[in-house]
């Protein structure tokens, strides 16, 4: 694109994966080893960022809510919880002492998680998981305001670019359509 005497590159758009994608990648660390499958299903179904589940401690989990300390922006968030993944995240926790870490590990650790369950030409990395958490809450009816305060972004613009995606999706998908 041609501005003045400046060019600028279109932004490209997040990458993201299937519900189903997910799936065999939970599936596939549910049967190795439980802390994983607990942490993967973590990212999927609450948009945090690895850095915010490293920090994540057991007495931010409470009353089906997720509490986000002091995140990107320097603010607290809540992010609601499902009853299945509030439970196991219960149960998961219950020996720790509440300002124990739920995931001892470092980014590193995690993606290394990721890397060993996501098959390779996927090219998944831990923020695909969040990206994946908004392309679904968009594709299942969630307000965007909403994602946005979830997700922890400053300006609903942020946010906006998962519309592109689902808007992408439509037209995909209607294209599979024979007339």
């Amino acid at each position: 694109m041609e501005r003045g005497n400046f060019t600028t590159k279109p932004k490209s758009l997040p990458k993201y994966i299937s519900k189903e994608e997910i799936s065999s990648i939970l599936d596939k660390a549910k049967k190795d080893r439980y802390r994983n499958y607990i942490l993967l299903l973590c990212l999927w179904r609450t948009g945090m960022r690895v850095s915010e589940v490293v920090e994540l401690k057991k007495m931010d989990v409470a009353d089906g809510n997720v509490i986000v300390r002091d995140s990107k922006h320097h603010k607290d968030r809540v992010i609601p919880l499902e009853s299945e993944l509030g439970n196991l995240l219960g149960l998961f926790s219950d020996s720790m002492k509440p300002r124990d870490k739920l995931f001892p590990l470092t980014d590193r650790q995690i993606r290394n998680i990721v890397y060993k369950y996501a098959p390779t030409d996927l090219g998944v990395h831990p923020h695909t998981f969040r990206h994946s958490f908004a392309v679904h809450c968009l594709k299942m009816g969630m307000n965007l305001r909403t994602l946005q305060k979830i997700l922890g972004h400053s300006s609903l613009t942020t946010t906006q670019v998962y519309l592109d995606i689902v808007g992408k999706d439509v037209k995909d998908d209607f294209g599979k359509v024979e007339w």
